[in-house]
């Protein structure tokens, strides 16, 4: 089976790190099942191909996880915790929440231009199940919240907001992993974004438009 080298941004344990042998073999089955739903995508995965990819027996797959449903949660779970981990240094170095959104929106985007694959399975993933959908919507939340309070954002419901920033990167990033968009269309995705929550025009295009510190 080819299978495209999972993205550093993608990793659930940075190299080096040390951990108790249950939680590198639970982290070793998720790597596992990130490369094969890439490559087959989720609903053509078996188990026994998951316990394949990671070396160990089925057996041990099924110590750490009932069901395929619960690797898919995991994988959606890790997913996002990943990626928001390994971009906070980045982010930290952003004032505003207009910055912050626009880097956030961007990542997503920039992955689906970087690495269609996985942007894809991120998709598939989050299509499926809401564990990936309601972690990254409490990060969205954050960061939607700082903006409205300091005057940068205007929005009328908090959830329509949400559903608008999340449904829009999504679309964008299937739309970047899919070819149809030229490099572009990541920038204007973003401005596109900012302007629905009320920052002026100008300042939209130029904040998305910026080489943001993403990971």
């Amino acid at each position: 089976m080819n299978m495209e080298r999972l993205p550093d941004i993608l990793q659930p344990t940075p190299a080096g790190t040390r951990l108790p042998k249950r939680e590198r073999t639970r982290r070793q089955l998720i790597a596992a099942a990130i490369k094969i739903f890439s490559a087959r995508g989720v609903a053509a995965t078996a188990m026994p191909e998951i316990a394949d990819a990671a070396g160990v027996t089925i057996g041990t797959v099924y110590n750490h996880f009932r069901s395929k449903a619960e690797i898919v949660s995991a994988v959606a779970v890790t997913i996002a915790e990943t990626i928001r981990a390994r971009s906070a240094p980045g982010r930290s170095q952003l004032q505003s929440g207009t910055e912050q959104m626009a880097a956030g929106c961007r990542r997503y985007l920039g992955l689906a231009a970087s690495s269609p694959s996985w942007a894809r399975l991120i998709l598939d993933v989050a299509a499926i199940d809401p564990a990936f959908r309601k972690t990254i919507t409490g990060f969205v939340a954050t960061e939607l919240r700082k903006g409205v309070k300091a005057g940068e954002f205007t929005v009328d419901s908090e959830a329509a907001a949400l559903d608008l920033v999340i449904g829009a990167t999504m679309e964008g990033m299937r739309n970047i992993a899919l070819g149809k968009m030229r490099r572009t269309h990541a920038a204007q995705v973003t401005a596109t974004i900012l302007r629905a929550l009320g920052v002026p025009p100008a300042q939209a295009r130029e904040v998305a438009s910026r080489p943001l510190p993403l990971f």
